[in-house]
């Protein structure tokens, strides 16, 4: 096996293992501490790009900034059933995401760990904080609609600050 994927297998398993070990010790509360600490990271993983209102660009925009920074994470809008990736539902949007590679599910896969809990709230909180600084005047949070082995389906939810 190669070395590096040897390396970060057994860094996976640790993750794996920390998140495991705070949602048992600190229950619920580890979710919302896991999503301020990624939104915070995201924030700062976007600094400096470009700006823009338009969702799908802004997916774009974001992808490249984490890319930069050694994170390859694969995600992209999804229409589905639907005509257009976006929906309105009053003063809110949803762009919905299909994420492919995601290093978290990994993590969780290697350590045979549940998905949609802490780790997947970390990175919840990277994709939102950093949307919220692409989309300016936006509040952003995604959630999860399907959690699968290959790949997740998420909703990006917004609506402008008031």
């Amino acid at each position: 096996m190669d070395h590096d994927i040897a390396k970060f297998q057994e860094v996976a398993y640790f993750v794996g293992a920390l998140a495991h070990g705070a949602e048992k010790n600190l229950g619920k509360g580890s979710l919302s501490i896991c999503n301020l600490a990624g939104k915070k990271f995201g924030m700062e993983a976007v600094a400096g790009v470009d700006q823009t209102s338009d969702p799908i660009k802004a997916v774009g925009i974001l992808q490249e900034a984490l890319t930069r920074r050694g994170i390859f994470w694969e995600f992209e809008p999804f229409s589905g059933e639907r005509a257009d990736p976006v929906e309105r539902e009053g003063d809110k949007y949803k762009l919905r995401l299909v994420f492919r590679t995601c290093m978290v599910r990994n993590a969780l896969n290697r350590y045979a760990h549940d998905q949609k809990l802490s780790l997947c709230y970390m990175s919840h909180g990277v994709f939102a904080g950093a949307m919220e600084k692409v989309m300016p005047n936006t509040i952003c949070h995604l959630e999860i609609t399907h959690a699968g082995a290959n790949a997740c389906i998420k909703e990006l939810i917004w609506e402008e600050k008031k």
